[in-house]
Protein backbone atom coordinates (compact mmCIF):
# COMPACT_ATOMS: atom_id res chain seq x y z
CA UNK A 1 0.00 0.00 0.00
CA UNK A 2 1.08 3.60 -0.49
CA UNK A 3 2.19 5.93 2.28
CA UNK A 4 -1.01 7.94 1.80
CA UNK A 5 -3.20 4.82 2.07
CA UNK A 6 -1.41 3.79 5.25
CA UNK A 7 -1.84 7.26 6.77
CA UNK A 8 -5.56 6.90 6.04
CA UNK A 9 -5.55 3.44 7.64
CA UNK A 10 -4.16 5.00 10.83
CA UNK A 11 -6.72 7.81 10.73
CA UNK A 12 -9.56 5.32 10.19
CA UNK A 13 -8.26 3.23 13.10
CA UNK A 14 -8.60 6.14 15.55
CA UNK A 15 -11.97 7.15 14.15
CA UNK A 16 -13.18 3.60 14.83
CA UNK A 17 -11.64 3.64 18.33
CA UNK A 18 -13.46 6.88 19.15
CA UNK A 19 -16.78 5.39 17.98
CA UNK A 20 -16.08 2.04 19.69
CA UNK A 21 -16.76 0.50 16.27
CA UNK A 22 -15.62 -3.08 16.68
CA UNK A 23 -16.39 -4.07 13.10
CA UNK A 24 -14.36 -1.23 11.62
CA UNK A 25 -11.46 -1.99 13.96
CA UNK A 26 -11.46 -5.66 12.97
CA UNK A 27 -11.62 -4.75 9.27
CA UNK A 28 -8.42 -2.69 9.61
CA UNK A 29 -6.43 -5.47 11.31
CA UNK A 30 -4.80 -8.60 9.96
CA UNK A 31 -6.07 -11.93 11.29
CA UNK A 32 -3.08 -12.30 13.64
CA UNK A 33 -2.55 -8.62 14.41
CA UNK A 34 -0.35 -8.08 17.46
CA UNK A 35 -0.57 -5.29 20.00
CA UNK A 36 2.34 -4.50 22.31
CA UNK A 37 0.96 -2.68 25.35
CA UNK A 38 3.36 -0.84 27.65
CA UNK A 39 5.17 -3.27 29.94
CA UNK A 40 3.91 -1.39 33.00
CA UNK A 41 0.31 -1.82 31.87
CA UNK A 42 0.79 -5.54 31.37
CA UNK A 43 2.37 -5.85 34.83
CA UNK A 44 -0.69 -4.16 36.34
CA UNK A 45 -2.96 -6.64 34.58
CA UNK A 46 -4.51 -4.03 32.30
CA UNK A 47 -3.49 -5.80 29.08
CA UNK A 48 -1.73 -8.86 27.73
CA UNK A 49 1.68 -8.33 26.21
CA UNK A 50 1.54 -9.18 23.44
CA UNK A 51 -2.14 -9.49 22.63
CA UNK A 52 -2.68 -11.38 19.39
CA UNK A 53 -5.64 -11.66 17.02
CA UNK A 54 -7.94 -9.12 15.42
CA UNK A 55 -10.96 -10.25 17.43
CA UNK A 56 -9.11 -9.93 20.75
CA UNK A 57 -7.66 -6.53 19.84
CA UNK A 58 -11.00 -5.14 18.72
CA UNK A 59 -12.56 -6.42 21.97
CA UNK A 60 -9.82 -4.71 24.00
CA UNK A 61 -10.26 -1.41 22.18
CA UNK A 62 -14.04 -1.40 22.56
CA UNK A 63 -15.71 -3.40 25.33
CA UNK A 64 -12.71 -3.80 27.63
CA UNK A 65 -11.67 -0.15 27.29
CA UNK A 66 -14.98 0.78 28.96
CA UNK A 67 -13.50 -0.47 32.24
CA UNK A 68 -11.03 2.43 32.10
CA UNK A 69 -12.80 5.18 30.16
CA UNK A 70 -16.35 6.37 29.64
CA UNK A 71 -17.82 5.59 26.24
CA UNK A 72 -17.65 9.21 25.08
CA UNK A 73 -14.06 9.93 24.10
CA UNK A 74 -12.06 11.58 21.39
CA UNK A 75 -8.75 10.75 19.80
CA UNK A 76 -7.11 13.81 18.28
CA UNK A 77 -4.33 13.08 15.81
CA UNK A 78 -1.50 15.54 16.35
CA UNK A 79 1.09 14.01 14.00
CA UNK A 80 0.98 11.07 11.60
CA UNK A 81 3.62 9.69 9.25
CA UNK A 82 3.70 6.49 7.25
CA UNK A 83 5.47 4.77 4.41
CA UNK A 84 4.63 1.53 2.63
CA UNK A 85 5.60 -0.66 5.62
CA UNK A 86 5.49 1.32 8.89
CA UNK A 87 3.71 4.30 10.40
CA UNK A 88 3.66 6.39 13.56
CA UNK A 89 1.12 8.68 15.14
CA UNK A 90 0.97 10.98 18.12
CA UNK A 91 -2.58 11.24 19.44
CA UNK A 92 -4.33 12.86 22.38
CA UNK A 93 -7.05 10.91 24.17
CA UNK A 94 -9.67 13.05 25.89
CA UNK A 95 -12.17 11.10 27.97
CA UNK A 96 -13.54 10.63 31.46
CA UNK A 97 -12.49 7.85 33.76
CA UNK A 98 -15.09 5.10 33.95
CA UNK A 99 -14.85 4.72 37.73
CA UNK A 100 -15.07 8.35 38.78
CA UNK A 101 -16.08 10.49 35.81
CA UNK A 102 -12.94 12.57 36.35
CA UNK A 103 -11.41 14.06 33.19
CA UNK A 104 -8.60 12.09 31.56
CA UNK A 105 -6.29 13.47 28.92
CA UNK A 106 -3.03 11.89 27.85
CA UNK A 107 -0.77 11.83 24.81
CA UNK A 108 0.04 8.50 23.18
CA UNK A 109 2.49 7.48 20.49
CA UNK A 110 1.75 4.39 18.42
CA UNK A 111 3.94 2.65 15.89
CA UNK A 112 2.30 0.47 13.25
CA UNK A 113 3.51 -2.22 10.89
CA UNK A 114 1.34 -2.78 7.83
CA UNK A 115 0.73 -5.94 5.82
CA UNK A 116 -1.53 -6.33 2.80
CA UNK A 117 -3.36 -3.05 3.42
CA UNK A 118 -4.08 -3.72 7.09
CA UNK A 119 -2.45 -3.17 10.46
CA UNK A 120 -0.33 -6.17 11.45
CA UNK A 121 1.37 -4.82 14.60
CA UNK A 122 0.80 -1.96 17.03
CA UNK A 123 3.25 -0.70 19.66
CA UNK A 124 1.73 1.65 22.26
CA UNK A 125 3.76 4.24 24.18
CA UNK A 126 2.13 6.47 26.81
CA UNK A 127 2.92 8.24 30.07
CA UNK A 128 1.77 5.35 32.25
CA UNK A 129 2.99 6.98 35.49
CA UNK A 130 0.58 9.87 34.89
CA UNK A 131 -2.29 7.55 33.92
CA UNK A 132 -1.76 5.17 36.86
CA UNK A 133 -1.64 8.09 39.30
CA UNK A 134 -5.07 9.21 38.04
CA UNK A 135 -6.47 5.67 38.11
CA UNK A 136 -5.15 5.10 41.64
CA UNK A 137 -6.35 8.47 42.98
CA UNK A 138 -9.89 8.09 41.67
CA UNK A 139 -10.12 4.42 42.67
CA UNK A 140 -9.24 5.23 46.27
CA UNK A 141 -11.96 7.91 46.65
CA UNK A 142 -15.06 6.89 48.62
Amino acid sequence: MSATANQQLITDHFTAKARLDRGALEAGLTENATWWAPVSGARRGLAERPAVGRTKLAEMMTTLSLKLYAAERSWTIEHVVADEHMGAVQVRLSARLATSGEPYENVYVYFFRFQDGRIAEIWEHVDTAYAFALFDTTASRP
